[in-house]
């Protein structure tokens, strides 16, 4: 026969609880040993007994982890609700203010996912018309600098032509005052 989907057997439950209660168990009395041998290395000299107050904190520490895996209503604060009351709402002041909470969260949540859209689209719309202004600024900026480099461009190139000109009348001058010279010697 199959076992519905989802569904543990209590056996499966109970090694699951017991095997998670275990290794945080190991883990955290291997925390608290390291911090003891640390902690007497360190400031202490070389003392045993921080190693095992160390130790004894961490197996404390997993203790109460599995305590509180296997009996939830040791917790402080925890409460269990029989499914048949969980409908109702609770007498107790806290109660009503839980159930408030909750849903406050609920007309929180429905508002939220109400105006989220709108509003991405609006700032989506002012990041686009913010991005053609700049791009439109920009593009004006380059044009502008470009044709100061045009204007810059077409001044040395003139510039250059009359220095060019200027040269060539001179360079003219002088071969005709040596050719003057030479006819006259």
């Amino acid at each position: 026969m199959s076992k519905p989907s989802g569904h543990l057997a209590s056996e499966e439950v109970l090694n699951k609880k017991l095997d998670l209660c275990i290794s945080n168990a190991i883990v955290k009395t291997g925390i608290g040993f390291s911090a003891g041998v640390v902690l007497s290395v360190v400031l202490l000299k070389r003392r045993s007994w921080p190693v095992w107050l160390g130790t004894g904190f961490g197996l404390g520490a997993g203790y109460t982890d599995c305590e509180r895996s296997f009996n939830p209503v040791a917790v402080p604060g925890v409460r269990v609700i029989p499914s048949s009351a969980a409908a109702n709402v609770p007498d107790t002041q806290m109660g009503k203010i839980q159930q408030r909470v909750g849903e406050l969260f609920g007309q929180a949540k429905e508002e939220t996912e109400q105006k989220v859209p709108t509003a991405t689209q609006n700032i989506r719309d002012q990041v686009q018309n913010r991005f053609a202004e700049l791009t439109n600024k920009g593009r004006d900026a380059v044009e502008q600098q470009v044709s100061n480099l045009q204007d810059a461009a077409n001044d040395v190139a003139s510039k250059f032509q009359e220095k060019t000109q200027d040269l060539t009348d001179a360079v003219k001058q002088t071969e005709q005052k040596t050719e003057d010279k030479v006819r006259r010697i």
